[in-house]
């Protein structure tokens, strides 16, 4: 049981991965896939963020929401070839300092 009048030492998680076909168009062929990964901490509910990563989406590379709580990471069958989704449009958030014009 948690303390209320403590910080929640965070020792139990759940993950939710969601696993995405990706296609150029509607209808079309599948030209890649991603996944969404969540982490919480199962007792308190507090989300946990991601670090390091630029926000936005892209299939070169695992990319963040703009909150840092769901990783976007490309992925593919191991069967294929390495650049199998690469060259998709994608997109990525530029953090600007407030005080700079």
């Amino acid at each position: 049981m948690t303390n209320p009048d403590l910080p929640c030492p965070h020792e139990n998680f759940e993950a939710h991965v969601e696993v995405n076909r990706v296609t150029a168009t509607d209808d079309g062929p599948v030209v890649a896939y991603s996944a969404d990964i969540r982490v919480r901490c199962r007792d308190c509910d507090e989300p946990f963020r991601w670090t390091g990563l630029q926000a936005g989406l892209s299939q070169a590379h695992p990319t963040v929401s703009v909150d840092e709580t769901e990783l976007r990471a490309p992925l593919r069958p191991a069967s294929v070839d390495p650049d199998f989704g690469l060259g998709l449009p994608g997109f990525v958030v530029r953090y600007r300092d407030g005080d700079r014009a």
